[in-house]
């Protein structure tokens, strides 16, 4: 979670206790230890909150504005603003201004905050995601929120006094916030494009420079458009959001053929290369689905959980980079063992892709997606397909070691050989990255009862 906080430290007399009354859940008491045990002070400069964060990986960002000029640098960059998920405003904002800055007319630093607020909502920033805070009472508020009743504003500005007991208040309101699930998917795509962007080793993968290579800028700068909003969808919007998103995702998939792909190929104008089919067959499924407008039935609705899994799938199957670390507010499940997983496998397999004209079992998906062969695809859960995909891709076929010869007939007919008996084994062949999504799978699977 990124947050802006607006604060002169005019009325606080320890910064470094104020700092810590607001931010100590989201830095949690492991951190805080390491926090004492460097003693690391703040001594009035209260950034320091931003560079212990960076060191020790602390999934929150603050960025402090003293006052109403350093407000103005920021909302006068479009893209530092829109990476800003909370905001936290002073009202009096007069401590250590300079006077020979200009300011707007009417303006006062005593009320600072106001102005500011005003600006904000001016610009489309959702005021669900604005907060004061106080060191007057709160009756303070009352001759602006009546204001903002005159400009049929129908909603009161949140308000905190700086006291232990509103300080204990606004720290559950920023846990709510950093723990919402869509603004954790949102968050979690934004710093990933920030990763990409600003690691040039990180490139694209072979498979998507041939043929018509996909412009990375391009597909990047599109993908942050689609989540330059601040303000929560509703849940309708929500899911058109989602599979838009899916869609916008998946679409440089469709250059694979699914035979080719089950076997982890890549064939194209006389070249192959070898590809993880665990991250492209299920995006290659979803982008069929997509593309043949089968994904819009209730049973089919996305969650941020799911649509976290699928971007991870893509940024690895695009850029060969992990990106899960991201989203691990979303996912809260335990590890799946080898053995559960396999019980699970066989009892997908049984109850959805036992077809005695075909033995694929990605062929046997990919044909739920047919409208010619499924009767039920409005109410068929292709989100669950995705994850089923993803699973079997950790099984392979291994030949037993006892073998027999073919009898005579046979050989006849067959020419030389041997019987092999085959079973099935799970592999994922030591990726981490894979054994992280192997237990979300496992479990999103069990939550929608698939």
């Amino acid at each position: 979670m990124r947050i802006l906080w607006i604060e002169d430290f005019g009325d606080v007399p320890k910064p470094e206790a104020h700092v810590l009354a607001i931010f100590k859940d989201l830095l949690g008491e492991n951190i805080l230890d390491q926090w004492d045990s460097d003693k690391i002070k703040l001594k009035r400069k209260p950034q320091g909150l931003l560079q212990f964060c960076q060191q020790y990986s602390v999934d929150i960002e603050a960025i402090l504005c003293r006052d109403y000029h350093d407000f103005k640098a920021i909302a006068d960059n479009d893209t530092v603003l829109q990476d800003i998920d909370v905001i936290l405003i002073d009202i009096n904002l007069s401590a250590g201004v300079d006077p020979a800055k200009p300011i707007p007319a009417g303006y006062q630093h005593e009320k600072g905050g106001f102005y500011i607020y005003n600006t904000l909502i001016h610009e489309g920033f959702p005021d669900s995601h604005i907060c004061f805070l106080t060191g007057e009472k709160i009756s303070s508020l009352i001759s602006f929120e009546q204001q903002c009743e005159q400009i049929f504003m129908p909603k009161k500005p949140l308000s905190f006094e700086k006291t232990d007991s509103e300080f204990a208040r606004l720290r559950v309101w920023l846990n709510d916030k950093r723990t919402d699930a869509y603004l954790t998917l949102r968050r979690g795509i934004l710093n990933v494009l920030d990763e990409i962007e600003g690691n040039a080793n990180i490139d694209l993968t072979e498979p998507f420079k041939k043929e018509v290579p996909v412009n990375k800028e391009t597909f990047l700068e599109g993908l942050r458009f689609m989540l330059s909003s601040h303000r929560m969808p509703s849940e309708d919007k929500r899911q058109h959001l989602y599979r838009t998103l899916c869609d916008y995702l998946t679409k440089y998939f469709d250059r694979f053929s699914g035979r080719d792909l089950y076997r982890g190929k890549y064939k194209k104008d006389g070249f192959e290369i070898g590809v993880l089919k665990e991250y492209s067959i299920p995006l290659y499924f979803v982008r069929n689905w997509v593309a043949h407008n089968i994904l819009n039935n209730p049973k089919s609705e996305f969650l941020a959980q799911d649509v976290g899994f699928l971007f991870t799938l893509v940024i690895k199957g695009m850029f060969d980079y992990s990106s899960i670390e991201r989203f691990k507010l979303l996912y809260s499940y335990p590890v799946v063992n080898d053995s559960d997983l396999q019980t699970c496998l066989i009892d997908l397999q049984n109850r959805h892709y036992s077809y005695s004209g075909q033995c694929e079992i990605f062929e046997l998906i990919r044909l739920k997606g047919e409208r010619n062969w499924n009767r039920n695809l409005s109410t068929e859960d292709f989100v669950a397909q995705m994850y089923a995909s993803f699973l079997f891709c950790c099984v392979e076929l291994k030949a037993r070691t006892k073998v027999k010869p073919f009898t005579d007939n046979m050989a006849r007919r067959e020419g030389s050989g041997y019987w092999v008996n085959l079973t099935y084994r799970i592999d994922s062949q030591g990726d981490n990255l894979f054994e992280s999504l192997k237990s979300i799978a496992y479990h999103r699977l069990k939550d929608r009862n698939f």
